[in-house]
Parts: structure tokens; sequence; C-alpha cells
């Protein structure tokens, strides 16, 4: 079975299991979309929770480095399952964050779920974080490269508020 059916077979089988759609109650304007997660996080779900979600991207040839990235902030939660291999997360998503969060799923990347204290809703402007980075190993830019790539510029940041890296 290729990679698409058996993600549309984990979804529709893991939808079913876990919650109708008048269930869900999802907000207008939103979709129940079904993410895979890792049980031990699935578990600590429950319906109502707010998470990030965060996607961690291997090297490539492209990017000889190991990269994690906010991909969305302040997702609802409608539902967990949380069963031996076959865990998954239900979240309120519009649907062009359905959209990114199923492609960081399909391309197999691994995606975490990081739960958010009640009442806290606020949104932030987040950098890809690198093992070079963590480390200060990255080269200090001089003053006018500073100036041109701030982080706070709007042309240096995606749609979903991550610090796009200039490099």
């Amino acid at each position: 079975m290729n990679d698409i059916k058996k993600l549309i077979m984990v979804i529709l089988l893991t939808a079913a299991t876990t919650a109708s759609a008048g269930e869900l109650k999802v907000p207008d304007g939103f979709r129940a979309t079904v993410i895979s997660a890792l049980p031990i996080e699935a578990k600590h779900l429950k319906p109502g929770d707010r998470v990030d979600m965060l996607v961690t991207i291997p090297p490539s040839d492209t990017n000889p480095s190991r990269l994690t990235a906010t991909l969305l902030q302040n997702v609802l939660v409608l539902a967990a399952s949380h069963k031996t291999g076959d865990s998954s997360v239900i979240l309120a998503l519009n649907p062009q964050e359905a959209q990114y969060a199923l492609l960081a799923q399909f391309e197999k990347y691994r995606v975490n779920f990081i739960i958010r204290g009640k009442g806290d809703t606020k949104s932030h402007t987040m950098e890809v974080a690198t093992l070079k980075r963590l480390f200060n190993d990255e080269p200090e830019k001089d003053a006018s490269e500073s100036e041109n790539n701030s982080p706070e510029s709007e042309e240096n940041t995606d749609k979903t508020g991550v610090l796009i890296s200039p490099n």
C-alpha cells in the first residue's frame, strides 16, 4: 500500500474510533484535522487544551543541519487517542494550517506537540532552532546585515510566524 493510502487509512480509522464529527465541536471556519502523535504526547492531551505544533526536519543535501521549527501556535485540541502504535490528535485548524500540518506529517518529519498553560494564547515570532544556533557556532553578522535582516522584519517572517533563515 502506498504512503498516501496508508495516511488516509490511519486518518479515517483514528477519526472513527476517537469521536464522531458531532462530538468534536469544530469551531466555524476550522477543520477537524487528524495528526499522528507520539503515544506519550497523545496520552497527556485532552479536548480543550491548547498546543504549539513543532516539526523537526532531518539533515539533507540542501540543509546539512537538523532543524526544528514551530509550525503552528495556540491550536485547539478537539480529541486525542493514545493506542499502542496508533496514537493521534485531532486539532481545530483553518484550511491553510491543515495543509501545512499534513504536509509535515506526510514528509515523515517528526511532529511534536507542546502543551500551553491555561490562558496562554499569545503567539511569538520564533526562529528556526538548529544545533549550530544552540551552541553559538554561527558567525556573527556585521551591523549592516543585522539591520537588513532584523528578526522583527515582516519580510523575514512567514505566515505561520516562523522566522525565515536568510541562509
